[in-house]
């Protein structure tokens, strides 16, 4: 490295050394050259136009702003030093297209008006916030939107039970011989008793009465239980 290269990094680590650090504790405080009558107190943050409409539901000159010229571009918040009547924050507006800002700031009047708010300033946006607030809305049109949620994944439903007879026929490979002679047997012997019913049906009522009047007559005079005799 040369010696005008040395001078230069010599330069610039003694600029390091000698110029002011804030410690990552200390908080920003500033008064802004254009205007002196205030201390800004930390970084301001960006708002949502949703929070501007709550802030100018008790900033009464925001709200009428607002009704008049629009919603901004960008707006944020600033903390400053509370200073009797003014609120210890201000609402700031920014119309990039009109190249105006707009400082308003809540003031305590009296429990009759508990939503006066004025406006504090009124001027051009500085060229360094300027390109700051163009940064931010570029990132925000160039950022992706969220991907949606994940679909909830449905556990598959428990197959139901197989009837007896599949079961079987699973467990054993098929149905065996005697459970379908059985089960023919019973389609046969009922096929039979519905033509007879069908052949003698007043017959059958009548058995069925007299053995329902046998039941009954047996519910009423139940007959006497049988003892066993006991050996000695």
């Amino acid at each position: 490295m040369n010696a005008k290269g040395l001078l230069i990094v010599a330069a610039t680590i003694g600029f390091a050394l000698t110029a002011p650090r804030r410690a990552p504790g200390d908080v920003r405080r500033e008064t802004p050259d254009r205007r002196p009558y205030i201390v800004e107190i930390g970084e301001p943050y960006g708002i949502t136009m949703r929070a501007v409409s709550r802030e100018a539901a008790h900033i009464t000159a925001l709200r009428e702003y607002l009704s008049e010229y629009g919603y901004p571009d960008y707006a944020e918040v600033q903390e400053i030093r509370p200073e009797w009547p003014w609120e210890s924050y201000e609402v700031r507006l920014y119309y990039i297209r009109r190249n105006l800002e707009t400082d308003f700031g809540h003031v305590f009047v009296s429990a009759a008006m508990p939503h006066f708010g004025v406006m504090k300033f009124l001027g051009d946006i500085t060229p360094e916030k300027r390109h700051e607030i163009e940064v931010i809305l570029e990132s925000r049109e160039t950022q992706p939107p969220p991907a949606p949620a994940p679909a909830a994944v449905m556990a598959p439903a428990e197959p139901a039970p197989a009837p007896a007879v599949e079961q079987h026929e699973q467990s054993s490979g098929g149905l065996n011989e005697t459970l379908v002679a059985r089960i023919e047997a019973a389609a046969d012997r009922a096929a039979v008793a519905a033509d007879r019913a069908a052949e003698s049906s007043e017959a059958a009522k009548q058995a069925a009465d007299r053995a329902v009047a046998i039941v009954d007559q047996l519910l009423q005079n139940p007959p006497p239980a049988r003892h066993r005799g006991t050996r000695h």
